[in-house]
């Protein structure tokens, strides 16, 4: 599992954008956005790199 602290993901919209990042990297990704903590947990057999890289050209800064 990987986790990520998005401070940029402020609302709805947001955790939709950054799901979707998430998924064109890998499909079958489960991704789990908590916006009120900006968090976003994934289950992926992605690289987290490929996942971060997806994230960051999204606009959204993964801690």
């Amino acid at each position: 599992m990987l986790e990520l602290t998005l401070p940029e993901m402020t609302c709805g919209g947001c955790a939709r954008g950054v799901t979707a990042a998430i998924k064109s990297v890998d499909p079958a990704a489960e991704v789990v956005t908590d916006v009120p903590s900006r968090s976003v947990r994934v289950e992926t057999s992605a690289n987290a790199e490929a996942i971060k890289a997806a994230v960051a050209e999204a606009g959204y800064t993964a801690a």
